[in-house]
């Protein structure tokens, strides 16, 4: 069943009707080989069919189907953002749910650290792919895939899906290869082609004090001591509150009687001043700023610099902008590294230097034996 995804790679479309029923099989190891060749044959289209047979099966009670489908969806879903393929959201926090949870079982673990790997593979720069430029079949890929899928046999021939990984780059090069700095047009929108949202880390929640339990009893025999105190204190202190409570309250109403006059006379001040200048009326136009974002013009295109992330569904609507000073030798559509030809030799060019990385440098001795 596997195999037969080596055929249907140039129709991916065709494979859910062929597989639909296979999904639905008694046997295990059938519904997990149904679910790997989705994954291969409709890798990086993010078919909804392909993705509508993958879902149920993330459920499945058998581990090493959920395992297939969890990687399968990657494979689909990989270099997709929400516009494109708007289930890659629910995808995402489903491997983080299952890598996190201590009750899941090892092998299904095993499937979504291995999607979560492939649907941001090359730093989502890269995509899977069987076939050459030109549209041949790529044996390299092929090799490279047919080991990954012995992966559950040994562990580390799952490494061999590097051989299937195809970037997704267009790259100018001048007649000395060298990359020169010119634009490329792309009449999409940029929220079309960008790169999905980064993963944010859960910030740990600071978890508050409880109060400690108080018995009824307990607080009943608080209450009765602090009577006691008070009628105590009470019959002591009862004759000095008296005198003092008569002079607070003559004091109060001195208070009282000296705002009163205060405020009178503040509200006298005020109407003869509202009186005196009474302005003139204004009138203002407000701006709603919903409406002055409606009245901007929506950005329906986009302008990519030399070297760009094009996707492959994105080559369609890619073309050189007008009055550009290089012409592709080759049609800019097919992608990859394309030879450009220079319209104006006698003008300098600009070149873009190369940026040198800040990793461990090795250097060699002179005269070093090695045995």
């Amino acid at each position: 069943m596997v195999d037969m995804t080596a055929v249907m790679d140039r129709t991916p479309e065709q494979c859910p009707s062929v597989v639909s029923l296979l999904s639905e099989s008694y046997n295990p190891h059938v519904r997990f080989g149904a679910a790997m060749a989705l994954g291969i044959a409709c890798a990086g289209t993010g078919l909804k069919e392909a993705i509508g047979l993958l879902e149920p099966m993330t459920n499945d009670p058998v581990n090493y189907v959920r395992q297939g489908a969890l990687i399968a969806s990657a494979m689909v879903t990989v270099q997709q953002n929400e516009i494109t393929c708007p289930k890659v959201a629910h995808f995402r926090t489903m491997y983080a749910k299952v890598i996190s949870d201590k009750h899941e079982d090892v092998m299904a673990k095993f499937g979504a650290i291995v999607a979560q790997g492939i649907i941001d593979a090359g730093g989502r720069n890269m995509t899977i792919s069987l076939q050459s430029k030109m549209g041949h079949t790529n044996l390299e890929a092929v090799v490279g895939m047919l080991v990954f899928t012995q992966f559950w046999f040994w562990y580390p021939l799952s490494h061999f899906l590097c051989l299937s990984f195809k970037p997704t780059c267009l790259i100018g090069l001048n007649e000395d290869l060298k990359m020169p700095i010119l634009e490329f047009r792309s009449n999409a929108k940029p929220s079309h082609y960008a790169y999905p949202p980064p993963l944010e880390d859960k910030k740990e929640k600071t978890k508050e004090k409880v109060e400690t339990a108080v018995l009824s009893i307990t607080a009943k025999q608080k209450k009765k001591e602090a009577e006691k105190k008070e009628k105590e204190e009470k019959m002591d202190v009862d004759d000095e509150k008296k005198d003092d409570e008569k002079e607070k309250e003559k004091a109060d109403d001195k208070k009282e009687k000296k705002e009163e006059e205060r405020k009178e006379e503040k509200m006298e001040e005020s109407s003869t001043e509202k009186k005196e200048k009474e302005p003139e009326p204004t009138f203002q136009i407000l701006t709603n700023p919903a409406r002055v974002m409606k009245q901007q013009v929506c950005i329906d295109h986009q302008i990519l610099t030399n070297p760009a992330r094009v996707m492959k569904q994105q080559l369609k609507v890619i073309n050189m902008p007008e009055g550009s000073r290089y012409k592709p030798i080759k049609e800019v559509s097919s992608g990859g590294i394309i030879l450009l030809k220079n319209c104006n030799p006698d003008e300098k060019e600009e070149i873009i230097e190369p940026s040198h990385s800040n990793g461990l440098k090795i250097r060699l001795c002179t005269g070093a034996r090695f045995r």
